[in-house]
């Protein structure tokens, strides 16, 4: 399996290098906050992403740590994804993204009726950064062993 290559010893760069391409955050978003965890619920993201890019990303991610594949336990056809402790820590990363769209771009997530599932909603209603980023965590890890049985 390969593993990303770094452009520079740059911090941010290096980051970039492994989740800032169009994809990777909405795949890890998608396991993360819907709980997919199945090529089939990737595929099924609002942002139509295409089966070969679906499947390179998820074999960079896997590579690079954010996530491991595994076999479904009752289907030896279907993986199970999952993200790793280094895969969850991500969320630190989205919650700037996300501060960041909200405080800019607010209108773009505002939706009609009122959807309290979205993130910018969970994030706008949190009582802080820190305690948004605590419960996706928490949530995510007893997902995962609930899942994995772990």
């Amino acid at each position: 399996m390969r593993k990303t290559k770094f452009r520079s010893i740059c911090a941010i760069a290096t980051a970039v290098d492994i989740v800032g391409d169009k994809w990777s955050l909405l795949i890890i978003r998608n396991m993360l906050f819907h709980k997919k965890h199945t090529y089939g619920e990737l595929l099924d993201i609002p942002e139509k992403i295409a089966t070969r890019v679906l499947a390179d990303r998820l074999k960079s991610l896997a590579a690079d740590g954010l996530i491991e594949k595994r076999n479904h336990p009752t289907n030896k056809k279907v993986f199970l994804y999952t993200l790793t402790d280094k895969g969850i820590d991500t969320i630190e990363i989205m919650a700037k993204i996300i501060n960041f769209s909200v405080t800019h771009y607010r209108s773009q997530m505002q939706t009609k009726p009122l959807d309290k599932t979205k993130l910018s909603y969970i994030y706008m209603h949190a009582k802080s950064e820190e305690d948004f980023i605590k419960n996706a965590k928490k949530n995510y890890i007893k997902f995962r062993k609930n899942l994995l049985n772990f």
